[in-house]
């Protein structure tokens, strides 16, 4: 099994593919996540030991979190026709796959991966951490979810830290940028910052 993840890759669609990924495994199952170009280092280590061999031949693909052709990535573009099962909360899901399977009234495609799991038996810790970090528009179902999900003992500490206490120095200096150049307006209620390719070329971000 192959699973795939979208262009620009966040942690909804990195957390997915790595839960999925691990659940199939203890399975028994043999599954990778296809290496997306785009992946960022800060998402990069939910992905050890997942991404698939070069060359690697799968019998069944799946998305997740995707919900058009355009969000494969170029080195997916082989499997537009031939992703067996699609996992997506977006109500704007084009149906590409044979089989589809969608909740738009999730926050996160995370909380329909965890709902999926969780019906092979006791979610481990080690599927757990990577569906901990990928909500955002927040719901009364998603606070449930990552009760559940911090009841199996994860270390959640150090995802919080990392994806939201900490920033990077290009981070750091491209928002020093944009406060330099910040056009403030209507008496202080209104603020306007303009983020461009060159400053972002500038700092190497």
């Amino acid at each position: 099994i192959l699973i795939l993840t979208h262009v620009r890759p966040d942690g909804d669609t990195v957390g997915c593919a790595a839960a999925l990924c691990t659940a199939l495994r203890e399975q028994g199952k043999e599954a990778y996540v296809l290496p997306n170009p785009e992946l960022t280092a800060i998402f990069a280590p939910y992905l050890e030991g997942l991404l698939a061999p070069e060359g690697y031949q799968p019998k069944k693909v799946v998305s997740v979190d995707m919900a058009a052709r355009g969000l494969f990535p170029e080195n997916a573009q082989c499997y537009l026709e031939k992703v067996d099962l699609a996992f997506d909360h977006h109500p704007s899901q084009e149906f590409f796959a044979k089989e589809t399977c969608l909740d738009a009234g999730r926050a996160a495609c995370g909380e329909l991966m965890y709902d999926v799991i969780r019906q092979w038996g006791s979610v481990s810790q080690a599927v757990a951490l990577p569906l901990y970090f990928v909500y955002s528009n927040t719901s009364p179902a998603t606070h449930a979810v990552a009760a559940a999900l911090l009841e199996t003992g994860i270390d959640f500490y150090p995802i919080n830290r990392r994806h939201f206490r900490t920033r990077s120095l290009k981070r750091l200096k491209l928002e020093g940028m944009l406060t330099s150049g910040m056009e403030v307006l209507d008496e202080g209620k209104l603020a306007i910052v303009t983020l461009t390719l060159d400053m972002i070329a500038q700092v190497q971000a």
